[in-house]
């Protein structure tokens, strides 16, 4: 029995002693990186170039249209926190959470790296039912005022306050030429906190979470953060984020430096005006040499043809089926009579409707002016008369009218002559 105890407290003793390894006892108490991690972690994903301001800068190779805390990402809310930006890019954890943003006017955006840790280096507005943000310039001092911090106008992100806490924010952000619009109708939230344990120079800030309750209209569930022990793209589940935080140590900052450094005149321009963020690349052209193999000829196989039999098969007669025809009964339907439907007709009233007289009006006549104008005689022309022929009407002796004799008194007439003989 006393074996046995033995046995089984060497067993859970190795058991212990192996799953608690150096990485994460590291990972537990805090991990530590030069500032050289920075460079070469991050040169897969882009190019480092020289700028004459701020030294070793990097230029993501990310899509068209990129623009730091807007493309990719979305806030959550934690309690040791507040407002944390999850990026969904590989190179999110160091891009967002250390140094600052500068944006080019010709090559477009690019990170300058610092040592210290931040959920999010961005400044706040609010107003207008609207939510906004934008990058903190590189040497921006935090201790300042905000109300003093003026970002361009095209540095600022805008959403509705009720999807602040959206994992889509993507989908509500406002165009940015409301911006100036929107900005005259916002304030600066001007509240910063430090975070991270003493002699840390960290600060968060943004809208206060009772405020970001009242304008969703539902309360807002935190975010529990766990430490990882390597890099790689923030991921939020079941209401937990694992971001990897290492502490940054400045003492190799000066002597740091990138194994590949491209001089910033082969950058292409930004994405913004539809370029990649990829350098040019001039590869000398390899000529092949040409390879001239012989032609291995093949013999030629002389194979005598078989014939086919030719296979003569009757043909086969089908028979004619006749059927016979079927006659059809003629049916003879009796032709239904539809009976006539006399509608009385309905008499519309007369109506005798008052003959409107219409008043006559009584114009006066205007008189024209008598002008008296010259008569012209005109010649007497003498036209010569036609005879006509005498037509010979044939005589037509119409019978004798009796008229009725009046005797009416004579008057001085003339005696009637006597005929001779």
């Amino acid at each position: 029995m006393k074996k046995i105890k033995i046995f089984l407290a060497t067993v859970l003793f190795l058991f212990l002693a192996t799953s608690f390894s150096p990485q994460q006892a590291k990972a537990q108490f805090g991990l530590s990186v030069s500032f050289q991690f920075f460079y070469d972690n991050l040169s897969p994903y882009g190019q480092w170039v020289y700028h004459p301001l701020y030294g070793y800068i990097w230029h993501p190779n990310a899509e068209r249209g990129f623009r730091p805390y807007r493309t990719r990402g979305h806030w959550v809310w934690s309690d040791e926190y507040d407002w944390v930006w999850v990026s969904d890019y590989n190179w999110g954890w160091a891009a967002f959470h250390y140094g600052r943003w500068y944006n080019d006017a010709y090559y477009g955006w690019m990170w300058v790296p610092d040592y210290d840790w931040s959920p999010a280096w961005v400044a706040w507005r609010s107003g207008g039912d609207y939510y906004g943000w934008a990058p903190l310039d590189p040497g921006f001092n935090l201790s300042l005022s905000f109300g003093s911090y003026s970002p361009p106008v095209d540095y600022w992100s805008f959403a509705p306050r009720q999807y602040i806490t959206s994992p889509y924010i993507t989908n509500y952000y406002i165009s940015p030429q409301q911006n100036t619009t929107i900005i005259n109708n916002t304030t600066i939230i001007n509240n910063t906190s430090t975070s991270g344990g003493p002699g840390r120079n960290v600060f968060v800030n943004g809208p206060q979470r009772n405020e970001v309750e009242k304008f969703t209209h539902r309360s807002v569930t935190p975010v529990k953060i766990r430490e990882s022990s390597k890099p790689g793209r923030n991921e939020v589940r079941n209401n937990e984020m694992v971001i990897y935080k290492p502490a940054v140590n400045t003492a190799d900052k000066k002597t740091a430096k990138p194994s590949k450094v491209v001089p910033i005149e082969k950058m292409q321009r930004n994405n913004d005006a539809g370029q990649t963020n990829q350098p040019v690349k001039t590869q000398p052209v390899k000529e092949q040499p040409v390879r001239t193999q012989p032609v291995k000829e093949q013999p030629v196989r002389n194979q005598p043809v078989k014939e086919q039999p030719v296979r003569n098969q009757p043909v086969k007669e089908q028979p004619v089926r006749n059927q016979p025809v079927k006659e059809q009964p003629v049916r003879n339907q009796p032709v239904k009579e539809q009976p006539v439907r006399n509608q009385p007709v309905k008499e519309q009233p007369v109506r005798n409707q008052p003959v409107k007289e219409q008043p006559v009006r009584n114009q006066p006549v205007k008189e024209q002016p008598v002008r008296n104008e010259p008569v012209k005689e005109q010649p007497v022309r003498n036209q010569p008369v036609k005879e006509q022929p005498v037509q010979n009407q044939p005589v037509r002796n119409e019978p004798a009218k009796n008229q009725p004799v009046k005797n009416e008194p004579a008057k001085n007439q003339p005696p009637p002559k006597k005929k001779d003989g």
